[in-house]
């Protein structure tokens, strides 16, 4: 299939700083997809093609960009999420992947963050080489229901992986995932109510669970959205907006963080282990990161130009602040 035209390409890199989007478009797998954030992103940002045409961007090398000095654009210890406006394993994109692993592979101190709902073609899609896994790829499982937990997560288990998360976004059901905590294998738990225009409400006891959960068995967690339609003591809330929907997951204080996972990143010229003073450090803007549930593991802000007011500081200060 031909690229997306250069004009979209770009509009959906600012739409998201901190995502890598190889190929674009999706087809809706199960009930979580009924109000998905990408249909509506593409709307609201006038892309022509259908979002059920699966197509290969121009951002396919963004991995690989150089400056004009010569080094990758994309710093050594930075954090990529891998086609959040796709699949990494959809069928479609059978013909790209081999050349996204490679990508990957090129990049051993960039830290790739893979998300999917299709974890039964996980294990046929890895690359020749995978063997227990990437060290720079954090593979990620999406449940949105006690039953879809209960189906994707004995696949899920079984597949090698150096570092493993789930996400439980948008989350319909009370869902119990002591099953994977248990097992060692789960570094990060995220979660999120349903947006987007969507209406199926989330309750607070159901993120409360999670929340205890990730405390007894010492898993980073994070809320990071209430969503649309939040339940608590018996009361549904209403907000749109997801600025809102996030600000109000911040004052929950059901996030839990227990320290960054460790990875082994490595040069990717002369191969390497890169030490803590060799990574990028992360640096946040107090007028958009004051209540983010994210900033004890995001990578900071990139100035992307989407905010009209930018004062980085570290995350030190960021804290104190708090």
């Amino acid at each position: 299939m031909e690229p997306i035209n250069s004009n979209l390409t770009h509009r959906l890199a600012m739409a998201d700083s901190k995502s890598w989007n190889p190929w674009h478009g999706c087809r809706r797998y199960s009930e979580g997809c009924k109000f998905c954030y990408m249909f509506v992103l593409d709307k609201a940002h006038h892309v022509p093609e259908s979002s059920t045409e699966i197509v290969r961007t121009k951002m396919f090398g963004k991995p690989l960009e150089m400056t004009r000095k010569g080094w990758y654009k994309i710093p050594s210890g930075y954090t990529l999420r891998v086609n959040m406006t796709s699949d990494t394993f959809l069928e479609e994109a059978d013909g790209w992947r081999t050349e996204m692993w490679s990508i990957i592979r090129r990049r051993p101190d960039v830290i790739f963050y893979i998300l999917t709902k299709r974890v039964p073609r996980i294990m046929e899609c890895l690359p020749e080489g995978w063997g227990e896994g990437y060290e720079n790829v954090d593979l990620n499982m999406t449940c949105e229901t006690q039953r879809a937990f209960d189906e994707r997560w004995p696949l899920f288990r079984d597949i090698p992986a150096r570092h493993k998360g789930i996400n439980l976004a948008p989350m319909l059901t009370e869902i119990d995932i002591t099953s994977a905590l248990a097992s060692g294998q789960i570094e990060n738990v995220n979660l999120g109510g349903e947006g987007f225009g969507g209406d199926r409400p989330c309750h607070y006891e159901w993120i409360r669970r999670v929340s205890d959960d990730c405390t007894k068995y010492r898993v980073n967690f994070t809320v990071n959205a209430i969503g649309s339609h939040f339940v608590k003591d018996g009361r549904t809330y209403h907000i749109d907006s997801q600025q809102e929907q996030g600000r109000q997951a911040y004052r929950s204080g059901l996030s839990r963080f227990f320290g960054k996972p460790k990875y082994m990143l490595y040069h990717p010229v002369d191969g390497h282990l890169l030490e803590e003073g060799e990574l990028m450090v992360p640096r946040f803007n107090i007028h958009r990161c004051l209540e983010c549930t994210s900033v004890p593991a995001c990578v900071g802000c990139t100035d992307c130009g989407s905010c009209k007011q930018v004062e980085l500081v570290s995350m030190e200060r960021l804290m104190e602040m708090r």
